[in-house]
Formats: C-alpha cells, structure tokens, sequence
C-alpha cells in the first residue's frame, strides 16, 4: 500500500510541477538558513569535556570593594587571586583542583628552528593534565617538589615538540622561552577543546592552543608576561602584582564527582568567606558559588547577543515558511475534492487518504530537505568566510545532515496535516456539491 502512495504522490507531484517546485523551495531555503545558524548555535555552545564537564566547577568569590563598580564585561569576580586560589589548593577538599593563567612567550631560535616565534600555554599547577584529561605521550608532569622548588621544567604539546624537534625526542633538552631556559620533561597529545573554557573567555575561545606547559609557582617568580585578563581594584601593589590579594588573574577549577564533595567544598568556601570578612579583607558577606562549567559558559555569553538574533530571525522565517506551505498545500487539495469524493464513494478509509495526502507532503519533505542541505552547506560557507573567531568550526557533521533531513519531513508532514484532515472532511454531498 504504501508504494502504490508513492506512485500517486510522485505522479500528483509531477502534474503540478509549479506548485510542487514553489513549496520544495519554501521548505528548503527557510529549513536551510534555520540549520545554518543553528549549527553556529551549536558549535559556539558544544561541551568542551563531554566526559569530564559534570564533574567540573568554578569557583565564584567576590572580593570586591563595596565602592567597585564593574563595567561591561570586565569583572574581575570571573577569576580568583594568589591569595585566595593558594588557601583553595592547600585546604580545599577536592580530589584536584588547578589555577592556571595563559602566557604568550617567545621561543628562541635554535638548532632546528632558523627564527624565533611566540607561542602560547598555560602557567598551571601540576594537576591541569589529570583534572582536563591530557594525554602524555612521553615523559611526565612535574612533581609537586618541583612545583614547591620553583623548578625550570616545561611540558610541551606534541606540535611544538615537533616543530623543535622534527627528527628526535624533545625529552631532557631544553628550550629557551622568553629569557628563561627550561628543562623538557614531558610531551602532551595536542588539546584543543572548544570552546576554550579554561581561559578567561575575553580571548579567542573558538581557535588557538596550548603548546606549553610551566608551572605557575616558576612562572610567578619569573614574573613571566599573562596574557589573560589581570584585574587589579587596589591603588597600592607591591613588587609582584601576581601576588597582590587585590589581583585576580587565576582560572580555578575544581574536580567534583559526587553530591558529598559538592557540599563538602561548598561549605569550606562558606567558612572561608566568613573568615575573610571577620579579617576585613572581603568587604561584602557575597555568598561563594561552585558554577558548573556549562553555567560558567552560560555565563560567560561566548554566543553574542546578534548571533541569537539572527538564529530567532531564521526560525520566525521557517515559520512563515511552513505557513505559507500549509497555505499552498491546503489550496492543492482542496483542487482535489471531487477526486477525494470519489475515492470515498467507492469505499476508501478517511485515514487512507490522509495518509496518501502526507505521502506527497513527506516527498516534498524529503526533497526540500535536500535543498536544504545545500542552502545550509552555501550559507556555512559563508560563515566560515567571516573574521569572527568561531567562523572556522561551522561545519555540517552526519548528525547535522540527519537532523536537517528529519527536521525538512517533520515540517513538511507538519504543514499538511491540518489542510489533509480538512479536505477530507465533511459530507460526500457537500464535497461533490463543492467540487462542482
């Protein structure tokens, strides 16, 4: 039954070829820019950690003067100080915990390398590669005695150990970064999640990478250039503003797994906070939070206010698609009452028609989702062509050409079912009476 539906669909489509034209192009350019801006959507927004994102939280302290007032997007409340993440990493029970800062240093020329070039990585404690999930693929971190000692040891990602070194182990050599020569002991698998949300969300989240690692007590006393946000609210510094407690530079994050180490660390942020306002140091009693990593994503507004807009432009104009198609599939059968009269006066089932009738529309469903993808992959392209940072990761993945095809038929299904139920409707008399 169902292919002789096909049959009479394909021929009714093919005896209104103009109708059936207008509305596979109705259906594909409004279901076609709605993907488009729907994977932007979705790319900006994709879970950077599948695996590991419900376990991890940033901690949310403010420290901030009373009399402070935060402007814009600058708030310094979105990273923490010296003073407050060292407190967090000796007393606070988590299995790991890490600070880090991003830095941009120049690598210098050596054998291999004709001229210098700056690279970026992170300044870290030693359980950034356990708590994110880096892989390494030789040598090892550093321990946490080397860490205390301040050592000049540096792990690199496997590209720039490549890049130094193309024919040999980086492992035992060393490297000089800025003014500071460092000791390899390590090389990590290349970590690139997106967006980056281990830094401070005001760089470029969506490209770039870390190609070195050095640990942040070292960097600190080097006094190694941040090239993240350094927000500082005091008119008096001392000699290394790293180390002011009235300068917040740090990403923190916390690995949690269960509800008891939740509460376990909330209550040691409570206590601490009360402790530093019975010193004075915290003017305001601001309850401290752990926001999850999608709230601090969330929070972080990596998807700008225009690229909502345009995603909610693009639905609203799939929806005056789909009512213009239900507009133009309702006056098709209604052409066709008398040939639905017929058919129930030889004894057809209403449910049979109907489900002839959405046959055609799942054909047009089908067809237009096709147009679809190839207006989605034509304004992609065009997205990729943009200087914004995110641009270059808009592509269609399987999943994404499924979702568009199942999508283009559910609309197209959608838009005929109330026209199908309506022409097959009423009594036989005032059908032919109507048809003729």
């Amino acid at each position: 039954m169902f292919f002789y539906y096909l049959r009479l669909a394909r021929t009714r489509l093919l005896e209104t070829r103009g109708t059936s034209l207008a509305l596979v192009l109705a259906l594909g350019v409004g279901i076609g820019s709605s993907m488009t801006m729907l994977i932007v959507v979705r790319t900006m927004s994709w879970d950077p950690l599948p695996v590991r994102s419900a376990q991890l939280f940033h901690p949310f302290l403010d420290p901030l003067p009373a009399s402070y007032e935060i402007r814009g997007g600058n708030d310094p409340r979105v990273a923490l100080s010296w003073t407050d993440a060292r407190r967090f990493m000796d007393e606070g029970p988590a299995p790991r915990q890490v600070a880090l800062a991003a830095g941009r240093l120049l690598v210098a020329a050596q054998p291999g390398v004709s001229s210098p070039f700056f690279s970026t990585g992170q300044y870290a404690t030693r359980d950034i590669f356990d708590i994110f999930g880096m892989t390494l693929i030789a040598g090892r971190a550093w321990s946490q005695d080397e860490e205390t000692a301040h050592a000049r040891v540096v792990v690199l990602s496997n590209s720039l150990a490549r890049r130094l070194n193309p024919h040999s182990s980086s492992l035992g050599k060393t490297v000089m970064l800025g003014t500071t020569t460092f000791h390899v002991i390590g090389v990590v698998a290349d970590w690139r999640p997106r967006p980056r949300f281990h830094t401070d969300l005001q760089q470029d989240v969506f490209k770039g990478a870390d190609d070195f690692y050095i640990p942040l007590r070292t960097a600190m006393e080097l006094e190694l250039s941040v090239s993240s946000g350094v927000f500082s609210w005091s008119p008096t510094r001392g000699t290394n503003r790293l180390e002011d407690a009235s300068s917040a530079w740090l990403q923190y994050w916390i690995q949690l797994q269960t509800d008891e180490q939740r509460s376990a660390y909330q209550r040691f942020m409570t206590a601490y906070v009360r402790e530093q306002v019975s010193q004075g140091r915290f003017e305001k009693a601001t309850p401290p939070r752990l926001v999850s990593l999608k709230e601090y994503l969330v929070q972080g507004r990596i998807i700008p206010n225009e690229v909502k807009l345009q995603l909610t432009l693009c639905v609203a104009f799939l929806i005056v698609c789909l009512l213009n198609m239900s507009a133009l599939i309702f006056a098709r059968f209604q052409r066709r009452n008398r040939e639905i009269s017929v058919r129930r006066a030889l004894g057809a089932r209403r449910r049979d028609i109907i489900a002839q009738l959405c046959t055609e529309a799942g054909i047009i469903g089908v067809v237009g989702g096709c147009v679809g993808l190839v207006v989605a992959q034509a304004g992609l392209y065009l997205v990729r062509r943009q200087p914004e940072d995110y641009a270059a990761l808009a592509f269609m993945d399987p999943g994404m050409v499924g979702v568009t095809l199942v999508l283009a038929c559910g609309c197209s299904l959608l838009a005929a079912l109330f026209p199908a139920l309506r022409a097959t409707s009423g009594r036989l008399a005032m059908q032919i009476k109507a048809s003729e």
